[in-house]
């Protein structure tokens, strides 16, 4: 299903919390980005909802996202989104997607761009 099927709006993403997850349907939503393969939406200030659009692959990612990401995240070296509910396809929306924890930042293609940190090659750390 290309993203030209369907529209993700704040109000869609609000219908699909409180058909599956009704404790959080209370909470402000808005647009996070739209990237390639899904959508980030914010929800209240510690959550999000992706939501996949474009990819048909992105499926199968975000359950196995769902599955193994919590039991990796803390022994990661950053803070990553990690995934606290799963929403199932349904009428209103015909695919899986995810509730996650929301880190705070600045996204990639908005910061501005530096110069690579130099590692010291093992010959230059004597």
């Amino acid at each position: 299903m290309p993203h030209t099927e369907i529209e993700i709006t704040a109000e869609l993403v609000q219908d699909l919390l409180r058909d599956q997850h009704p404790d959080l349907a209370d909470r402000p939503v808005r647009l996070g980005a739209r990237g390639w393969g899904n959508q980030l939406w914010r929800v209240g200030d510690d959550l999000s909802v992706r939501l996949p659009w474009a990819t048909l692959s992105a499926d199968a990612l975000l359950r196995k996202e769902h599955d193994r990401l919590p039991a990796l995240a803390p022994g990661l070296p950053l803070p990553v989104p990690v995934p606290q509910r799963l929403g199932e396809p349904s009428e209103r929306f015909p695919r899986p997607w995810i509730v996650t924890t929301w880190v705070p930042g600045t996204p990639a293609d908005h910061a501005p761009p530096r110069a690579p940190r130099r590692r010291p090659t093992p010959w230059q750390r004597f």
